[in-house]
């Protein structure tokens, strides 16, 4: 689907785009022409559209504020969030997008660590903003305008590794779209109608900080105890938490252990091969131990529906800013899904590194090394950073893959997900130095708080001593009980009593819309991805997409994507999910053309 599209039009634009959504199958209750003033209105394109709109207002998702204390649920929710948060709604975590208009401009926002998308473009007579590539290039199409491919951007994306699977600068596969980095939105003037970024940088949340680090620790940590037990709780919630074998989802299970709600929670852990098997026996006595809910029935299920062919969902959506091919079929309006995804923007996921560190170990004649670097380097920028500076790498991970791959293909259905440990204070912690220089002296030497051993024993620590002490999935992460004591006493001794009040939650996550618009799904159909997830039908786009590459330098990088594919699809019968992002990078081709 496409969650949603808001587009700033001229009038004399307006009779096209009424054109546009009526063949591409758009139904009346999900989009609204909205008057701006006597040239301009505004259309809002959205899956139940009534539910998210209010005078001067659209908002879609879920708010969590951590420094105010509190979580919003769809628009009530957010209406209903503590006064802080409304004057600083760039800064707000959760999955969210809200559009607000007055009489100058119409501003896009969305959670600060980026979690939705949010892509901008401009042409004659419009300017508009969504969470899909696809809708917006078609309503270029549409309306006459040019779509360039962007070489730079197409051959960087065939490097071969994480670094290159999601976004990774402002700049995408067209020329004419452009994505917002993590903690910036998009602002459209009315007078102008042109799209422009807004909002602080990251670099100024994050590394332009001055912070207590026991005081900033002990505050993380309340907030993900007061959230978890709140939710524990709450029989009227739909909530389960994905619980591994690993240390971050444990800081989630031992929030609920603070409050004494553990035996309250559903978990679910996978099982299976390999390091799901090592979960499940790393979970299995816990699970005893404190009386888990461990893969049993929700107390509370929310109705499910059909959301439609999977390809179609994820072409209208997350392809071409996302990689990976998760086939996701089931629509389950109001269920809260809590994971431990957020951790590496305190303890890092690409090793701390300045820009050129981080390529230090790749054939250095890679044809697509040059321009992976430079996409690499702008999108370091773009957070504020410098890619001299030691942290780059994680600014840059930040900035990108963290939301983008912690929401992962799931924020094409729901938008209710629930990640405790994204917080903006604990990035900062994370890039704070710790050799006593100011920020930005001598940053590409600097030594910085994420970059130490164990950095995760802390919270753990402070949520509960002997959870934080029981085996892990590998015994290397094993901490010893007089480790987790230490730590416990170097932040200050046990949570107080704040940990335990319960976290205000306004709203019901059942007022989020999930689910596809029809016209996310008529764009995808009309650019031929609504067909089935088979390899035949896989193959035969991937082909096209390696076909539809125009720069004769940069097709022989993609004809090395479509050869890898085709071994991981065909010749060793993986699924699309398992074959990795190389399928995914050949469909956006095939659907952008």
């Amino acid at each position: 689907m496409s969650n949603y599209l808001g587009a700033v039009l001229r009038r004399d634009v307006v009779p096209r785009v009424r054109e546009w959504l009526t063949v591409r199958g758009s139904v009346g209750s999900e989009h609204r022409f909205v008057d701006l003033d006597e040239r301009t209105v505004l259309l809002l394109v959205s899956r139940d559209l009534d539910a998210s709109l209010a005078p001067g207002r659209f908002f879609r998702g879920t708010a969590v504020s951590p420094e105010h204390g509190a979580i919003g649920f769809g628009l009530a929710g957010w209406q209903a969030m503590p006064a802080g948060a409304h004057a600083d709604p760039h800064g707000v975590s959760g999955e969210f997008v809200l559009l607000e208009w007055d009489d100058d401009a119409v501003v896009a926002r969305r959670d600060v660590l980026g979690s939705v998308a949010l892509a901008s473009t401009t042409g004659d007579g419009f300017a508009a903003v969504s969470d899909s590539l696809l809708v917006l290039v078609d309503l270029r199409r549409w309306l006459g305008q040019g779509v360039t491919q962007r070489t730079e951007v197409l051959l960087a994306r065939t490097f071969p590794n994480n670094f290159a699977s999601q976004q990774i600068s402002e700049e995408t596969h067209v020329v004419e779209v452009a994505y917002a980095a993590a903690g910036r939105g998009v602002r459209i003037p009315l007078r102008t109608l042109r799209a422009e970024p807004d909002g602080p940088l990251l670099a100024s949340r994050v590394v332009d900080v001055d912070l207590d680090p026991v005081e900033t620790m002990r505050g993380v940590a309340t907030f993900v105890a007061r959230t978890m037990t709140t939710l524990a709780l709450r029989d009227d919630l739909d909530v389960r938490l994905m619980l591994s074998g690993g240390y971050d989802s444990r800081v989630l299970l031992g929030g609920a252990v603070h409050g004494g709600a553990a035996h309250r929670l559903a978990v679910h852990t996978r099982g299976g091969s390999g390091s799901h098997d090592l979960d499940a026996r790393a979970v299995a006595p816990i699970a005893e131990h404190y009386r888990l809910r461990l893969n049993a029935p929700r107390l509370r299920s929310t109705p499910s529906q059909d959301a439609g062919a999977p390809l179609a969902l994820l072409a209208s959506t997350t392809l071409g800013f996302y990689d990976t091919l998760s086939p996701l079929s089931t629509v389950r309006r109001g269920a809260i899904t809590i994971n431990g995804v957020g951790a590496e923007i305190y303890k890092g996921n690409w090793k701390w590194r300045t820009e050129r560190q981080m390529f230090e170990q790749t054939n250095q004649r890679a044809v697509q090394l040059g321009a992976m670097r430079a996409q690499a380097a702008k999108g370091i920028r773009a957070t504020g950073g410098d890619p001299r500076w030691a942290d780059a790498s994680e600014l840059l991970y930040c900035g990108f893959r963290n939301g983008i791959h912690g929401a992962g293909n799931s924020i094409a259905l729901s938008m209710t997900g629930l990640r405790p440990l994204h917080q903006v204070a604990l990035a900062a912690l994370g890039h704070q130095r710790v050799d006593g220089l100011p920020p930005r002296e001598r940053r590409d030497r600097a030594r910085l708080r994420g970059q130490g051993e164990n950095v995760m024993a802390g919270l753990l620590a402070l949520m509960d001593t002997q959870l934080a002490a029981m085996p892990y999935d590998r015994p290397d992460k094993t901490l010893a009980p007089d480790l987790v004591a230490q730590r416990l006493a170097d932040l200050g001794g046990p949570l107080g009593p704040e940990a335990k009040t319960e976290l205000p939650v306004h709203g019901s996550p059942s007022d989020v819309p999930a689910g596809p618009s029809a016209l996310g799904l008529g764009v995808a159909e009309h650019a031929g991805m609504a067909v089935e997830m088979s390899t035949e039908h896989l193959m035969r786009l991937a082909e096209r997409g390696h076909e539809s590459v125009e720069h004769p330098a940069v097709r022989p990088s993609y004809g090395r994507v479509l050869k890898r594919a085709r071994e991981r699809l065909v010749d060793n019968g993986e699924s699309p999910r398992d074959a990795g992002a190389m399928l995914g990078k050949l469909l956006t081709l095939a659907m952008i053309g």
